[in-house]
């Protein structure tokens, strides 16, 4: 029995002197805004389109443990879009999302401005940018999440595929399936403890054994406008796993067997679900033994590796460099 435990928060990675476009406004809101990261080549590019986490509540777009593994993408030929969207506090559901759609829709319209190929676009988040990606993976043809004030509306959001770390998929269920893996996890052993300075107790603080945690008033109501366990439509309406569909592209998706933030199963189900809905193997999904939430275990030279080969597939046709 211990904490929950996940990364802390680093600090924010300096552009000054870097090759590039920074602060980039695509809504009125200070907080909708993107950066551009280029590579030292030329371009057009095929682009990396970063999504930071923080539960929806907290973080940025420069958050170095989120924005470093994308970054290494810069080396390999590919320029990184990390953006920001309105947190909790300023907007809820599905404010947030309408928000990484408009701005996928900015990049593809000024793609010419900016040096970027419009139809070589891959999304790639963990946690809340987890879940973020897998919504911009699904929403491209639903008018929920449209801005209707966006000056680049009629301008397609389809994107090519996507990386989630860790993601949210089916909010109702999450409490329980935290539970299961607390008292499983009493009678497993995970090999070597996922350990590092790096990591802290979640917030907010509760031991690993202790229920509820999303079903209760925090990060995630604030993010919804209501309880998690409320049995709201607007709660199933905010979970990914009831949004696939068969025209969805392909996604990869990692997750840490010792995550007591987000259980594993948001992952397994939603790969399952998508696989069976499109009748392939559309969602890879890969579990990292004893990784717990955000774990370092994530950006082992290894596991980018593993990441940028999907990647390529994904979007290399001869454009890319390695």
């Amino acid at each position: 029995m211990g904490y929950r435990m996940w990364r802390r928060g680093g600090s924010l990675l300096p552009v000054t002197g870097k090759r590039g476009f920074f602060d980039l406004a695509y809504g009125k809101s200070e907080a909708q805004k993107l950066d551009i990261w280029l590579p030292d080549t030329e371009g057009p590019f095929p682009v990396i389109i970063s999504i930071h986490g923080g539960g929806f509540v907290a973080c940025d777009k420069r958050q170095k443990e989120m924005l470093e593994p994308m970054l290494y993408g810069l080396d390999k030929g590919f320029a990184v879009c990390a953006l920001n969207y309105r947190l909790a506090n300023e907007a809820r559901f599905p404010e947030p999302v309408k928000d990484i759609k408009q701005a996928i829709r900015f990049l593809k319209a000024n793609a010419a401005n900016y040096n970027l190929l419009p139809d070589k676009m891959i999304v790639w988040g963990g946690s809340a940018g987890g879940y973020m990606t897998l919504m911009a993976c699904l929403f491209t043809n639903d008018i929920y999440y449209d801005n209707e004030m966006d000056p680049n509306l009629r301008t397609p959001a389809d994107i090519a595929g996507g990386v989630a770390w860790y993601p949210l998929t089916d909010i109702a269920a999450c409490d329980d399936e935290l539970e299961i893996n607390s008292l499983i996890n009493q009678f497993l052993t995970n090999g070597t403890p996922d350990s590092s300075e790096e990591y802290e107790p979640a917030m907010p603080v509760s031991l690993d054994s202790q229920f509820p945690f999303h079903n209760c008033e925090g990060w995630l109501s604030m993010f919804l406008g209501c309880p998690a366990d409320s049995g709201s439509e607007l709660v199933k309406k905010a979970s990914p796993i009831y949004a696939i569909h068969e025209h969805m592209p392909p996604v990869l998706i990692q997750h840490g067997s010792g995550d007591e933030i987000l259980p594993m199963q948001q992952s397994v189900r939603f790969a399952i679900k998508a696989n069976t809905c499109c009748k392939d193997k559309r969602a890879q999904v890969e579990i990292l033994p004893g990784a717990i939430h955000s774990s370092v275990r994530f950006e082992t030279e290894e596991n980018l590796e593993r990441v940028f080969s999907f990647i390529h597939s994904v979007l290399c046709d001869g454009v890319c460099t390695s």
